[in-house]
């Protein structure tokens, strides 16, 4: 256990050193890209928009790192207040419209009944709301279909993200919520994605006193869903 807390301490430090320099440079790439510094030709804007594609993943990644080692160091840090998770939603499918476009994939999302303010950490819920649709559109191939509903249920609130992509292979269902899981099918599909994810929204979820589990049909689709109480 203590050589497990060490390597997660590493695994941090080590992270740190990566996130400034990544982040450097992301804004140089961004200046290039906006020309600042002169026009560039088409064939330098497509190396620098794959560059940019790629430093814009390892920076996820290493986010992704820092997270998992605030988990297994139990210093997973919560600011809690009074949310509105209906607007968080609506904000993340937002964010995601060109992706949507990109992949030809329908989008729609529906609060099923009146949903009260609650408390919870709002940028860690946002991540785990955007870790489960971006994976519900990833996975759906094209044409896909991507139906969010939002309602309250029995003192709690309850958050359904369903698809019709790919579907998780019965074997792999186990796996699911653990580090590094990526089924051999789902790498085929997608090859961006660290697999670190669910294991993150699981233990955001069960931090925050709530619920997370899934069902899934292989080539039929899945749903994803989180319960949170509102007391």
């Amino acid at each position: 256990m203590e050589s497990k807390h060490k390597l997660s301490e590493v695994i941090s430090i080590v992270s740190h050193q990566f996130k400034t320099p990544l982040s450097a440079i992301k804004g140089y790439l961004e200046v290039l890209l906006n020309q600042d510094l002169g026009k560039i030709n088409l064939k330098q804007k497509e190396y620098l928009e794959d560059a940019m594609e790629n430093t814009v993943r390892m920076i996820a990644l290493v986010k992704d790192l820092l997270d998992v080692s605030q988990i297994e160091q139990g210093k997973l840090d919560f600011k809690v207040n009074l949310s509105d998770l209906e607007k968080i939603i609506k904000g993340v499918i937002k964010d995601f419209s060109s992706f949507f476009k990109a992949k030809n994939c329908e989008v729609l999302f529906k609060a099923l009944n009146k949903i009260p303010l609650i408390n919870i950490d709002s940028l860690k819920i946002e991540q785990v709301i955007y870790n489960l649709i971006s994976n519900a559109i990833r996975y759906s191939g094209t044409k896909g279909k991507v139906e969010i509903t939002l309602e309250k249920k029995e003192g709690n609130v309850c958050f359904c993200c369903k698809d019709n992509g790919i579907g998780v292979p019965k074997e792999d269902k186990k796996k699911i919520f653990t580090k590094f899981y990526r089924s051999e099918k789902a790498i085929t599909f997608s090859t961006g994605g660290s697999g670190l994810g669910l294991f993150i929204s699981k233990a955001i979820i069960k931090k925050s006193k709530g619920r997370i589990w899934f069902k899934s049909k292989e080539n039929e689709g899945s749903i994803f869903c989180f319960s949170l109480p509102i007391n």
